[in-house]
C-alpha cells in the first residue's frame, strides 16, 4: 500500500512535469502554454540551419553531403529540428526515460511547426508511422517515445494520418551505443516487417523518431515499407547527430 509520503512525492513530481514554474535552462518564468523552455531559450536551441538536403547531416552550407552523393539513402529526405547537442541531448534522454516528460510535447510541437513550413500544402506525406519498438523493449520501458512524439505531431498535421499498426520490429538489436558504425549499417530490412500492405501501396509515408544518428535503423524500416508498396518515405525527428560527433553517444 502506498504511503502518504510516497503519494505526495508522486504528486509533486507530476506537477513539476505538467506545470513547471520556470524554464529548466535559465529559470525565467514560463508562459502557461510552455512546458519546459521559455521563449528566449526556445529561440536559442541548436537548430540545424545548414544541412544535407537528403540526410540532414549538419554542413557548412546546404547541399548534398559526400555520403549521400556516393550512396543516396533509400528514404526521400530527413527533416529534423535540432542538432543533438545540449540542451537537446538532455531533453532527448528525458523523452526516452519518462513518458510524461514535458520536453516531449514542447519539442514535438516545435517540430510540427517546422514541418508545416517545410512542405507545400499538397506535398506532405499522407501517413505517419512511429518508429516501431520491439515488444521486449516495450515491456522493459513501458512506452514508445516515437509514438508519443507522433501523437503530438498528429494534433497539428491533421492531413497526415497517424498509423501505429503498419510497421513492426521483428528483431531486438543490441543497444546502438555498443555498436560500431559498420555494425549499425549492416542492419537489414528483415529487422522490420509491415502489415496491411494494401493500405500503404502508392502512399507517401513519414517515419517519426526522436533522434537519428547514422540512419541505419531508418533505412531498414524504409526498406520494409518500400518493399510493401509505399511510394516514398521521409524521416521526421527532433534531433540529428553525426557518428563522428562526440554528442552521438546517445543513452538508450
Amino acid at each position: 500500500m502506498i504511503s502518504k509520503m510516497d503519494l505526495a512525492s508522486k504528486l509533486v513530481s507530476l506537477r513539476r512535469n505538467f506545470f513547471p514554474n520556470s524554464c529548466s535552462l535559465c529559470r525565467e518564468a514560463l508562459d502557461p502554454k510552455q512546458q519546459i523552455f521559455c521563449t528566449n531559450c526556445i529561440n536559442n536551441l541548436p537548430y540545424i540551419s545548414q544541412h544535407c538536403v537528403r540526410c540532414a547531416e549538419p554542413l557548412l552550407s546546404t547541399g548534398i553531403c559526400p555520403d549521400c552523393q556516393k550512396t543516396p539513402p533509400n528514404y526521400r529526405q530527413c527533416l529534423t529540428l535540432c542538432d543533438y547537442s545540449y540542451p537537446i541531448s538532455s531533453a532527448i534522454n528525458s523523452i526516452k526515460q519518462n513518458p510524461y516528460a514535458p520536453e516531449t510535447k514542447q519539442l514535438s510541437l516545435l517540430l510540427a511547426k517546422y514541418l508545416q513550413k517545410a512542405y507545400k500544402p499538397l506535398n506532405r506525406p499522407e501517413i505517419m508511422i512511429p518508429m516501431p519498438a520491439h515488444p521486449l523493449k516495450m515491456l522493459s520501458r513501458g512506452f514508445n517515445q516515437s509514438y508519443l512524439i507522433a501523437e503530438f505531431l498528429s494534433t497539428k498535421l491533421t492531413q497526415t494520418l497517424l498509423r501505429n499498426d503498419i510497421c513492426f520490429r521483428k528483431q531486438l538489436g543490441k543497444p546502438q551505443r555498443s555498436q560500431s558504425r559498420l555494425q549499425r549499417m549492416k542492419i537489414l530490412a528483415t529487422t522490420f516487417g509491415t502489415r496491411k500492405h494494401s493500405e500503404i501501396q502508392g502512399k507517401s509515408i513519414a517515419l517519426v523518431d526522436d533522434v537519428v544518428t547514422t540512419g541505419s535503423t531508418a533505412k531498414a524500416a524504409t526498406a520494409s515499407l518500400l518493399m510493401a508498396g509505399a511510394k516514398s518515405v521521409d524521416l521526421w525527428c527532433i534531433a540529428k547527430t553525426s557518428w563522428h560527433n562526440h554528442s552521438s553517444s546517445i543513452k538508450i
